[in-house]
């Protein structure tokens, strides 16, 4: 049920792209240089900052906020972590970010190339079914590194400093609304 609500998402997402992407130059940006610039630079601006409904959509991809390396090096003091453990945690959070840096240009890589098979005509169902399942996996392994590196930053903590990381995370997510059972990192952490 969960994938048929992905690829359904997916091609609701396709289908709305694909006029824009098939359109013609914008007629302003050929008629005076200035316009283009000024009409690229806020598409691009657009790009980014997705407003409305496609901001909620992203905003469950990006982890950075919600890692544990992040919230522990934000709160080195309180947890007392020392100058090998802030070192360490530095480490996994540059090696992750490499990584997720990767993975997320092969999963563009493979939309893009979604999007060149879905323009053929008659469209091969057989090679597209295989490319959502490609970008679905690369997604999914992008999910579990991300669970992998909180571990291993978990694994570096002594148990004190585990129990006042779960104090930390629980007091935010109390502190912002949240029941905590149903944030993330409280959950990850109180399987320690």
């Amino acid at each position: 049920m969960r994938v048929k609500g992905v690829l359904g998402g997916l091609a609701l997402m396709l289908g709305l792209t694909m006029p824009v992407a098939a359109a013609p130059p914008d007629i302003a940006a050929t008629a005076h240089p200035q316009a283009g610039r000024s009409m690229d630079r806020s598409a691009m601006q657009g790009h980014r900052h997705f407003g409305g409904w496609q901001r909620h959509m992203r905003h469950g991809h990006a982890r950075r906020g919600r890692s544990v390396i992040g919230f522990a090096l934000r709160h080195r003091q309180e947890l007392s972590l020392t100058p090998q453990q802030v070192e360490t945690f530095k480490k996994l959070g540059m090696d992750s970010r490499r990584a997720a840096i990767r993975a997320a240009a092969d999963r563009r890589v493979a939309q893009l190339d979604l999007m060149s098979l879905r323009q053929s005509d008659p469209v091969d169902m057989g090679r597209v079914e295989a490319k959502v399942r490609e970008i679905e996996r690369l997604r999914a392994d992008s999910r579990l590194a991300d669970i992998r590196t909180d571990e291993q930053a978990k694994a570096q903590l002594t148990p004190e400093q585990r129990e006042k990381l779960k104090g930390l995370v629980a007091a935010r997510w109390q502190h912002r609304g949240q029941d905590t059972r149903r944030s993330e990192v409280p959950l990850a952490m109180d399987k320690q």
